[in-house]
């Protein structure tokens, strides 16, 4: 009887504690800071924020599987490099360019995951240097933009009904892949991969096949992320999107998707990524030091993965 009411009251925390987390910091963030409530702060918020949203949106499909992709920040500065290069021979068709590519190649890593048999954190973070290593290479270690008027950035930095089209595009992309993981096959394939592996093969589960798409929707999210930055200002780096892996993995895990994989959702991490967004927004208005977000994130990443795991899956922890 013990045992059910304490699985009870996880699971109740899990679907209910990170909106009820979510409203306690916005409340008071906007004591402490009362124009945080006025509509253009919001707006400049979502606007600011949309690229490590969009992040945390495509992070959630691997995590659900069980595994981690920390490519993702390095697959963004990579991918607005690559844009801004591309613009000036391709025009608006680099950002959709480069978007297919980051899909090929998370698509890649899931699946040499699955064939080598390698950790998905050991291939992603190989992954990541990869990727680190190409945009200073190509964009040698400068600066690079585009010009002004390319339609597909005039649209991912324009607002529509005075709400920003890159918001907008994150919560779009987040309800098809809500969709996806509810309603159709490869949903459901996901979620039993997460909670057994093994027991997902037996029953005819194509792993390779559900990870491959899970990793290529990944680095397709984190790719866009990266075009919507480079839509805000118009130049990229190699290292413009480097701060984001961190609290891209508080925001999946505070929502509620646990690291072991089979629980949780897109709409969960998307709560958990507006917590995330509100920490940063919290540690700028206290004063405090760039370096105290990392801080606040370890601690809050620790406590999340604790309350979140399923130890039932894990054997010897090492």
């Amino acid at each position: 009887m013990q045992t059910t009411f304490s699985a009870v009251a996880r699971e109740r925390l899990r679907q209910f504690g990170p909106a009820l987390i979510l409203i306690a910091v916005f409340a008071a963030l906007a004591t402490a800071a009362p124009g945080l409530l006025r509509w253009r702060a919001i707006n400049g918020l979502l606007m600011d924020n949309a690229p490590l949203l969009l992040i945390i949106v495509g992070l959630t499909l691997p995590v659900l599987l069980g595994c981690l992709d920390l490519s993702v920040a390095a697959v963004a500065s990579f991918s607005a490099v690559c844009g801004a290069i591309l613009s000036h021979s391709l025009g608006s068709w680099a950002g959709p360019v480069v978007v297919a590519g980051a899909a090929v190649a998370g698509g890649v890593q899931g699946w040499l995951i699955g064939r080598l048999q390698i950790p998905s954190f050991v291939m992603t973070l190989g992954a990541l240097g990869i990727f680190a290593g190409l945009a200073l290479f190509i964009s040698k270690a400068n600066m690079v933009g585009i010009r002004p008027g390319l339609a597909f950035f005039d649209v991912l930095s324009a607002r529509t009904g005075g709400m920003p089209n890159a918001f907008l595009i994150v919560l779009a992309i987040a309800a098809v892949l809500s969709a996806v993981l509810r309603f159709t096959p490869f949903g459901r394939d996901v979620y039993a991969f997460g909670q057994s592996e093994l027991a997902s093969y037996i029953s005819g589960v194509r792993r390779d096949l559900v990870r491959t798409v899970a990793f290529a929707i990944s680095s397709a999210c984190a790719a866009l992320g990266g075009m919507m930055m480079l839509s805000q200002t118009l130049f990229a780096n190699a290292t413009v999107a480097n701060g984001l892996l961190l609290p891209a993995l508080v925001g999946v895990v505070v929502g509620g998707t646990a690291i072991s994989g089979g629980i949780g959702g897109v709409a969960a991490s998307l709560i958990g990524g507006l917590i995330a967004v509100l920490i940063r927004v919290g540690a700028t208005i206290s004063g405090l030091p760039p370096a105290s977000q990392d801080v606040a994130f370890g601690i809050v990443i620790l406590i999340a993965v604790a309350l979140t795991t399923d130890r039932s899956k894990m054997g010897i922890v090492k």
